[in-house]
């Protein structure tokens, strides 16, 4: 028998089995204290309704969160994490603009022995006034209409929106804008839009920002209306009949790019040139003219006059 347990496999095998009973018994019977440490608890702020019929707001960080070290018995603490502890600021006392250190309280849904460590012990917190103030709308447009059309203004059904919340935070919305896609479209366009806030830089302010859950719109979107029209290029036609065929006279630009209602850019062939001073341009040789431009129909490129030249021939 003795010389059984002299083996030395024998022994580390029966140490083993030892071991692991011990540790079944200390677990199970026994239940010792242990340290646990929890991270990323969100941080809850009540009484922010107070805040508000006190016409105050609140701005914090909404990623701040706590980080918790709990001493406890094993089996009472084991199932403990980060969405079954509350951290709480409790904004009651909140009487006036500022910043503020506050306190964090926690609540545990379960038995244990104490609480080691808490990371931050307080949480910053910023008072601010509540006010209402108006922006303008703007449509932020991208891509193009399908080739040969161009779009109009677009419109926005709304012209300005109420914002409502932190006074720095209003001020730093210096407007609003709906998102349009021209997308290859041919067609008059009507779509929805969301609103997002514009710095005072003009750049769309990101929608992940804390500041659109601080601050409100009246309205969150818009409808868009925006014509596309088809284009055309015509001649420019000019009256040049009281010049003697003697002079040579040219037009520039000779063409223009228009766009209309499809029926009546369908019945344009032309663009009339107002009348010329015949005069005045042999006697200069140069002349500006208006364009005769038929009532429903636009000018692509914003050309409203012509020059006219008129040489005489050796």
């Amino acid at each position: 028998m003795k010389g059984f347990f002299a083996k030395d496999s024998v022994l580390k095998v029966v140490s083993f089995v030892i071991a692991v009973l011990l540790w079944f018994y200390i677990i199970a019977v026994v239940d010792p204290s242990v340290d646990i440490t929890v991270k990323d608890i969100p941080i809850r702020y009540q009484n922010q309704a107070m805040l508000e019929e006190r016409g105050l707001s609140l701005i914090a960080d909404p990623d701040a969160s706590v980080e918790l070290k709990i001493s406890g018995s094993r089996k009472k603490i084991a199932n403990i994490d980060n969405k079954n502890i509350y951290a709480t600021v409790d904004l009651a006392n909140m009487t006036k603009v500022g910043t503020f250190s506050l306190p964090i309280s926690i609540s545990v849904p379960y038995e244990y022995d104490e609480i080691i460590s808490k990371n931050p012990y307080n949480a910053s917190v910023v008072i601010d006034k509540v006010v209402t103030a108006e922006r303008p709308v703007s449509v932020f447009a991208s891509g193009s209409v399908a080739n040969g059309y161009i779009a109009d203004e677009p419109v926005p059904s709304v012209k300005t929106v109420t914002l409502k919340g932190a006074s720095t935070l209003v001020e730093k919305v210096r407007g609003v804008a709906a998102m349009l896609d021209f997308d290859g479209r041919s067609a008059e366009i009507k779509d929805k839009s969301q609103l997002y806030f514009v710095d005072a830089n003009g750049k769309i302010i990101d929608e992940r920002d804390n500041i659109y859950s601080i601050v409100k719109m009246n309205v969150e979107s818009v409808e868009i209306v925006c014509p596309v029209f088809k284009v055309k290029t015509v001649p420019i036609v000019i009256d040049n009949s009281s010049l003697k065929s003697d002079y040579k006279v040219s037009v520039q630009p000779s063409n223009v790019t228009i766009y209309a209602e499809n029926e009546i850019l369908s019945e344009i062939t032309e663009i009339m040139a107002a009348r010329i001073d015949v005069a005045k341009l042999k006697e200069e040789g140069v002349q500006t003219v208006g364009l005769v431009i038929p009532e429903g129909v636009s000018m692509r490129d914003g050309i409203t006059e012509i020059t006219i030249k008129a040489e005489k021939r050796n």
